[in-house]
């Protein structure tokens, strides 16, 4: 419980908090060394400080999303994580597993991408009760993801459910912008998958100094 408490602000650990909550009625073995992994990490770093610098208002709300696919060993779900950035400043990050089992990558890039829109379509509802008008901009590294949003219906893809194509109209009504990004450049990757630790200090830094595109 002290790890999901401290997951919520730490985006290095939430991966990996959101696997061990995942075990956490049925805890073995296994599950006590990843969490002791987790512990001798967080020795290493114990503080993590978002820093929310004064700036201007600005005219876009960026979310980024990332997706791995059939990452879960046992269960074979994907994973979705993300984030949403306004300027310079950390608004919320997300690692969850997906309800449904996702039958190729770019579904469940698909499915990443619907739970992004969700948490940014709400946050721009939000700045707008503030009397704040702000666009959205969705980056996705998926090019066939984007595919399946920038277009009308189910197309080849006829198993994914209907009442997920909703982020098809909100496109076409330029609710929000989607972006494609190189993989590489990703920050949402941090949330998706264990990385190295050198991708994990990059991405970390990322979210904590987030640079405005």
């Amino acid at each position: 419980s002290r790890a999901n408490y401290l997951a919520q602000d730490r985006v290095d650990i939430q991966y990996a908090v959101k696997e061990l909550t995942r075990r956490m009625s049925t805890p073995d073995s296994e599950d006590w060394v990843a969490l002791k992994r987790l512990g001798r990490f967080l020795v290493g770093k114990p503080r993590v400080v978002l820093k929310y610098n004064n700036q201007s208002i600005q005219r876009y709300i960026d979310c980024w999303v990332d997706t791995d696919w059939a990452g879960c060993q046992r269960t074979r779900r994907s994973t979705s994580g993300g984030g949403l950035q306004y300027g310079t400043h950390t608004v919320k990050t997300w690692s969850t597993t997906q309800a449904i089992i996702s039958l190729s990558s770019a579904e469940s890039e698909y499915y990443g991408l619907v739970k992004g829109a969700c948490q940014l379509l709400g946050i721009v509802a939000l700045f707008k009760d503030f009397g704040i008008s702000v666009q959205g901009r969705i980056h996705i590294d998926s090019s066939a993801a984007k595919g399946i949003a920038s277009r009308t219906g189910l197309g080849k893809v006829r198993h994914i459910a209907v009442h997920l194509l909703w982020v098809q109209e909100r496109l076409r009504n330029k609710d929000f912008e989607l972006l494609k990004v190189k993989g590489t450049e990703n920050p949402a990757d941090l949330m998706t998958k264990f990385l190295s630790r050198e991708d994990n200090d990059r991405h970390t830094a990322t979210w904590l100094s987030l640079i405005h595109i």
